[in-house]
């Protein structure tokens, strides 16, 4: 009977062993940003600190990133705690951050990440995120948030890596004191 439950065992991890990873490994580093130099939040708005969010460096006027369930009461971060918001409020001229990973030229990969946004300080609910990635640029809108909690929605994009270093960019030109552009829990997977 022992010997019985323990082939079972066995046949089982070697079933399991034999199948392909529902879940592949995220290409990206920090994808939910939760390791940074700024502690509970900052405005990346500086040289000094484009590089503050572990795998990441901003561009443009930097980004907001901050804890969200501090920040906006009754919201929560797509994954962990900390977000970015690509709406910088200091400079009016946009923010984005940006991440440099291996790729293997030809082949298929999917870039998957959290969009969200709220009418938190009078803002209008709507945001726009562009992404740049292996030579292509996509435009995407962020929910329309119906209330001050952070609404969420899960986006995808796939490409095909041109060079050995992809970099995915994501950034926003919008008034910041008008819009948010909240991103979050970013993957890269190979297809």
């Amino acid at each position: 009977m022992l010997n019985n439950k323990i082939a079972a065992l066995f046949t089982t991890f070697v079933l399991l062993g034999t199948g392909t990873n529902a879940l592949a490994a995220n290409l990206l580093v920090n994808g939910s940003f939760e390791q940074s130099t700024c502690g509970a939040g900052c405005i990346l708005d500086t040289p000094a600190k484009a590089n503050a969010i572990t795998g990441w460096t901003t561009f443009l006027s930097g980004a907001e990133y901050f804890n969200m369930p501090n920040a906006i009461g009754g919201s929560v971060a797509a994954d962990g705690v900390m977000i970015v918001d690509l709406a910088n409020y200091v400079y009016g001229n946009g923010g984005g951050i940006q991440q440099n990973f291996a790729t293997t030229v030809g082949a298929k990969y999917r870039v998957t990440f959290s969009a969200g946004n709220s009418r938190f300080a009078s803002r209008s609910g709507d945001g726009i995120i562009q992404m740049k990635v292996a030579g292509q640029t996509a435009t995407f809108n962020t929910p329309t948030a119906k209330g001050v909690a952070v609404e969420w929605a899960t986006l995808t994009y796939d490409f095909t890596a041109t060079t050995s270093q992809t970099t995915v960019a994501f950034s926003n030109e919008q008034n910041p004191n008008t819009n948010f552009a909240f991103i979050d829990n970013v993957i890269v997977e190979r297809l």
